[in-house]
């Protein structure tokens, strides 16, 4: 069994007291003087200094002055108009002034012959004229019964188409006078009683032509 002394106690007392300097002295060297060595400081970066700017572009380099180059045609001399210009030699070319042969099988170089003239028309063109008065086809007495009695009257426009011999072949009604039974009766006393001189054509033969007129109707007094 084991008893501790007090010369014991006093002795673990200075090991465990000079222990706890040992480590006392190292913690203040660590924290202060080899620290600082052995630690470096981190000091604040200037952001600003890590732009980079573009520098402004170089000047334009000036135009340079170029000359124009005189043309030879403007620097060649002139010919003195009062001098006589010096003789032409013989080219070997000569111009042979016979007929050329021409290609399209004509051979003897003769131009084709020139078509016949059209003949000019010998006789001018005419219209079918009536014989005799246009106002003589209708009469008072040719006036329709009916149209009379409900007193009707007006013009009646009409179109005859006249033959080769003269006489009418048909007759229509251009512009009616308003009453169907005046208008009738136009077409038929004109068709029946109207003769003409037959149309010609540019060479005087006998065609068909046309006539036109008006029969004004008006209740006898």
């Amino acid at each position: 069994m084991a008893y501790l002394t007090p010369e014991t106690n006093r002795r673990r007392i200075v090991a465990l007291g000079a222990v706890g300097a040992v480590h006392g002295v190292m913690a203040v060297v660590l924290l202060t003087g080899f620290a600082g060595g052995m630690i470096e400081k981190i000091k604040p970066k200037d952001w600003t200094k890590a732009w980079t700017y573009m520098p402004p572009p170089p000047a334009p380099s000036p135009i340079p002055d170029v000359k124009p180059v005189p043309h030879t045609r403007d620097t060649a001399p002139k010919p003195d108009p009062t001098l006589p210009l010096p003789p032409i030699g013989d080219s070997g070319f000569h111009i042979d002034p016979g007929p050329l042969p021409l290609p399209g099988g004509f051979g003897t170089g003769d131009l084709p012959p020139l078509p016949p003239p059209t003949p000019s028309p010998s006789f001018t063109p005419r219209v079918a004229k009536p014989l005799g008065a246009p106002g003589k086809w209708v009469s008072d007495a040719d006036y329709p019964t009916g149209a009379l009695r409900r007193g009707q009257q007006g013009a009646s426009a009409f179109e005859l188409t006249v033959g080769p011999d003269g006489r009418v072949r048909d007759c229509r009604i251009t512009r009616s006078s308003g009453s169907a039974d005046l208008d009738a009766a136009t077409c038929a006393k004109v068709s029946e009683r109207a003769s003409f001189t037959p149309a010609r054509d540019e060479h005087g033969d006998l065609v068909a032509g046309r006539y036109s007129g008006v029969i004004r109707w008006r209740i006898p007094e």
